[in-house]
């Protein structure tokens, strides 16, 4: 009875290290940049979605405060745009941040009360790449930073305070921008 206890503990023990190992080959370091290979010329195309589209509109509703998570949507958002680029679209791109997301776009991340803060440096890191792009502006809610509190002032460069997001979404919707939510 007890050999056959042992061949699953057996097993067990000596398949952890692969475990580990693969899980460890899978992860994508957070401070990964999206870099678009040759590879991204095999790529498959978006050509029946995007027939006759000229100009991508896309508002993104940022509500996502937790720094890793938003990082990795980050890099998603960035293929997104390169991949509209390469297939002759050009982007149009709004970030409109509310609620928690907003303490990630604070200068001094301890006073905004961001626990994660070499995490928020990464996505600090990408949103700075992703506004020197054309096309690309950032608004944060003022309605949300005065509950942090955060000042317009200490918001990271490039980064507009706007009185109130939702008003951003319905002016940039009826202006043709697609919502895309964040959280």
């Amino acid at each position: 009875m007890r050999f056959k206890l042992l061949i699953p503990l057996a097993c067990f023990i000596l398949l952890l290290p692969a475990f580990v190992l693969g899980a460890q080959l899978c992860e994508e370091p957070l401070d990964a940049v999206f870099d678009l290979t040759p590879a991204a010329a095999a790529t498959p195309d978006d050509r029946e979605a995007l027939r006759d589209v000229e100009v991508g509109r896309i508002f993104w509703d940022v509500t996502l405060a937790d720094p890793v998570a938003l990082a990795g949507r980050l890099g998603v958002i960035r293929q997104t745009y390169e991949d509209m680029v390469r297939q002759n679209v050009k982007p149009e791109m709004i970030f409109a941040f509310r609620g928690g997301a907003v303490r990630l776009l604070a200068t001094d991340l301890a006073a905004a009360g961001v626990e994660q803060r070499e995490e928020a440096a990464v996505v600090q890191k990408r949103l700075s790449a992703l506004l020197e792009l054309p096309g690309v502006r950032m608004e944060s809610c003022y309605i949300a930073m005065r509950r942090v509190p955060l000042e317009p002032q200490q918001l990271l460069s490039g980064i507009h305070s706007v009185g109130n997001t939702f008003l951003s979404a319905m002016g940039y919707g009826q202006r043709g921008f697609v919502s895309i939510a964040i959280n």
